[in-house]
């Protein structure tokens, strides 16, 4: 009788500490998850939202639940596309002007559209940086008060203007090729190919930032 009641409370004494474990275990799940929903929540809101969602996941345990951070995160990968297709273009610039099967009209095209793409790094650079600087004020524990919210506001309307302007370089690059002698020897397609993946992070981004806006 005495062992059988020992083994009894022995078993009930593991229920317990299995209980215990899985309890602990359950936040760090809810937690991850809670985040991915998060970032799908505000991707659904993009234009396009599978981009946003395949871009963004990993950034997913930075960004937490911050609407700064997930700002951030998106302009760091549109700001990381905006530099590999400024160096692409540029490469295929310079190949153009020493080409002789292309109309010289093709190559000014490829040059100006690098110049404007290098424009648009620039104001994606500003945007990355500043959108730092919010998220970090979010965090501070004055960020509630009227003066810590007109400064966000502030922040983030120069943000939505400076990638808004990046936006409108990345559809300029391509204005120069329309026709289709500019777009002799495929120069316009390989230019092209670069430029509408970022177009498409770009637009996410001010998506973002344009539903973070009205919430500030």
């Amino acid at each position: 009788m005495a062992r059988s009641l020992s083994l009894l409370l022995l078993l009930v004494a593991c229920f317990l500490v299995a209980g215990a474990t899985a309890a602990r275990l359950a936040p760090s799940t809810t937690g991850a998850a809670a985040m991915s929903s998060f970032v799908r929540t505000w991707c659904a809101g993009t234009e396009y939202p599978a981009l946003c969602d395949a871009t963004l996941a990993p950034y997913s345990a930075a960004v937490g639940t911050s609407p700064a951070k997930l700002a951030w995160a998106a302009l760091t990968v549109t700001l990381s596309a905006a530099r590999n297709a400024t160096s692409a273009v540029r490469s295929i610039a310079a190949r153009s002007s020493q080409s002789p099967h292309l109309p010289p009209v093709a190559a000014e095209a490829a040059g100006d559209c690098a110049s404007e793409l290098g424009d648009g790094v620039d104001a994606l650079r500003r945007c990355v940086d500043t959108m730092a600087r919010v998220a970090v004020g979010e965090e501070s524990s004055s960020s509630s008060t009227a003066a810590a919210r007109r400064k966000a506001r502030f922040e983030v309307d120069n943000v939505r203007t400076w990638a808004s302007a990046a936006l409108t370089d990345d559809n300029m690059c391509m204005e120069g090729f329309k026709g289709e002698a500019a777009g002799g020897g495929g120069a316009r397609e390989a230019v092209r190919g670069h430029i509408m993946g970022l177009l498409h992070l770009t637009a996410n981004a001010l998506g973002i930032l344009n539903a973070m806006a009205k919430q500030i």
